[in-house]
């Protein structure tokens, strides 16, 4: 699985920033979960490959700041370039994200954000359950097609409530497992993994749940 199933343009990265700081930073944290900064590492690169994005320009431990998130931040919508991955390492832990893969899961999360950056969903609040949704899915398609366990993922999502930014836990839940099954059966049936198919699959499913969204967005916003 080392090269990108996704029709991406390659990167000829130049000078990329060395990420040893960062690991020196968190390695104590993340030892919590039995990984070495190799394993950090390497998760992390393995859900940039994925999607053949380059690592991006930063990457934040935010577990001593206060109200830090698990987060993509960016400024530029056209680049990968001035992307930053934030972090929260209790917020994971209460996740139940305790190995490397469901650590690579997360932040498959994180990078969906980084190739959806400059795509504009439907929905309430500009979209942003729908983006929360759309970044789900497309980690449940990493998941069915490199043959990942994310029972811990889905697990800690489940236990989660719903917020004016992100979805009930429930309901991504549901969205992750179907990007399993979409991705799975469009492989077996030779359709090309395009970001454009995979986003006209959600779309698609997004429309097929919208009365549920609509009505579980309402205990946030009136409409």
């Amino acid at each position: 699985m080392a090269n990108s199933i996704f029709n991406h343009p390659a990167f000829n990265i130049i000078g990329r920033p060395t990420m040893d700081d960062f690991l020196k930073r968190c390695s104590d944290r993340l030892g919590q979960f039995g990984l070495s900064q190799a394993d950090i590492n390497d998760a992390i690169k393995q859900a940039c490959d994925f999607f053949n994005i380059p690592m991006p320009r930063m990457i934040q431990d935010l577990t001593n700041v206060q109200n830090g998130q698990t987060m993509f931040v960016n400024w530029d919508r056209g680049s990968y370039y001035d992307d930053v991955l934030c972090f929260n390492m209790q917020q994971l832990i209460a996740m139940k994200v305790d190995s490397k893969s469901a650590f690579s899961l997360v932040m498959t999360h994180e990078c969906a954000h980084r190739v959806l950056q400059a795509t504009r969903f439907p929905g309430v609040s500009n979209g942003i359950w729908e983006n929360e949704l759309a970044a789900d899915f497309l980690m449940g398609c990493r998941a069915g097609l490199w043959n990942m366990d994310d029972s811990k993922v889905c697990l800690g999502l489940s236990m989660t409530d719903g917020s004016p930014t992100h979805p009930d836990g429930s309901l991504r839940v549901l969205f992750i497992q179907h990007g399993k099954y979409v991705a799975q059966a469009m492989q077996s049936n030779g359709i090309p993994l395009t970001i454009q198919n995979l986003t006209n699959e959600f779309m698609a499913f997004r429309e097929q749940n919208l009365a549920n969204i609509l009505s579980l967005e309402r205990r946030f916003y009136v409409f």
